[in-house]
């Protein structure tokens, strides 16, 4: 069975055809394209199905980043940083497809989890994975997705979320005045006003007067190479920051979730500073929940690699 399955995050949106095979899925006609070059989502569909050289399949699975309203047609979504308004039946309708169904994007990824192989992910904590477990996945990009993925007797159950929206947590005496800083601006801090691509630039502002020093107009590139070379020491304190705060967040995922199958984090910026987690606390941070700690350390932690795993996920969900 062929699919077109589709991830549609702030930034990109990336159309796939998507082949069932023995080891899993094939995916075919594969494009990305950018989000603001497209005034609908409806535009960006037709203009990658304009440049498909075989047939399109009759059925189809749209993974999208934000909260997707359940309706018999197949869900509807309001995407607010793009002004898009996708709705599954007037999809299906315009492009004369037998069914259509949308869903999260980290919804898309959870249900991934279970197909992916060892070069989808790096191990950064190599624990056994405990078979018939729940695992979890979230990563900082655009925003925080986070989503979780239960397992009964062979099935897959989505546990899908908006866990970007949580309340940030310190962990730390420098984490409180940074929260304190931030507090300032936005009340109350969400997980994804630090974990995230514009969430790093709130952060390092934050680090700045922490330090007393006037913050530079610096775009999250601008921040995470500085920070990477060690041109600006502000901008390293601010890379150590986010990881800190990242480990923190996980752990507190696997705990809400029970995830001793593991917690994979994806998202953008992670793999761009992975470097940086030796010299950062992150590991730690995951660990340290008092008593539950040896619990913790029993939980497997990976990173994604940069790559398609939403697609897979998304045509995973057709077959369910």
């Amino acid at each position: 069975m062929t699919s077109i399955v589709a991830d549609i995050g702030g930034t990109n949106a990336r159309f796939a055809m998507a082949r069932q095979t023995a080891e899993g899925y094939q995916l075919e006609s594969l494009k990305v394209v950018d989000c603001k070059q497209f005034g609908a989502f409806d535009a960006a569909l037709q203009h990658w199905l304009e440049g498909l050289d075989q047939p399109r399949p009759q059925r189809a699975c749209i993974a999208v980043a934000g909260p997707v309203d359940k309706t018999e047609a197949g869900g509807r979504v309001n995407m607010t940083n793009l002004g898009w308004n996708i709705c599954a039946e007037a999809l299906r309708d315009e492009f004369n497809l037998d069914h259509l169904e949308l869903i999260n994007d980290f919804a898309a990824l959870a249900r991934s989890l279970p197909l992916l192989g060892g070069d989808d992910y790096q191990v950064l904590r190599d624990v056994p994975r405990l078979p018939n477990t729940a695992m979890a996945v979230l990563g900082p990009g655009t925003g925080l997705g986070v989503a979780g993925l239960a397992v009964e007797n062979g099935h897959y159950q989505v546990l899908a979320g908006e866990g970007g929206h949580a309340n940030l947590a310190a962990a730390t005496e420098r984490e409180l005045q940074l929260l304190q800083v931030l507090l300032k601006t936005r009340q109350p801090v969400f997980n994804e006003w630090v974990l995230s691509g514009n969430g790093l630039v709130n952060l390092y502002r934050a680090v700045c007067e922490l330090n007393g020093r006037s913050a530079e107009d610096y775009a999250p590139p601008d921040i995470s190479n500085r920070g990477l070379d060690g041109s600006d020491p502000l901008c390293r304190e601010t890379l150590l920051d986010f990881l800190n705060f990242l480990g923190s967040t996980a752990g507190d995922v696997a705990l809400y979730l029970g995830a001793r199958g593991g917690v994979f984090i994806g998202g953008g910026i992670l793999p761009r500073i992975a470097e940086l987690l030796p010299e950062s606390q992150f590991e730690q941070r995951f660990l340290n929940k008092g008593r539950v700690e040896s619990w913790m350390e029993t939980v497997p932690l990976y990173a994604l690699n940069a790559g398609y795993q939403a697609l897979i996920g998304a045509a995973a969900h057709l077959e369910d």
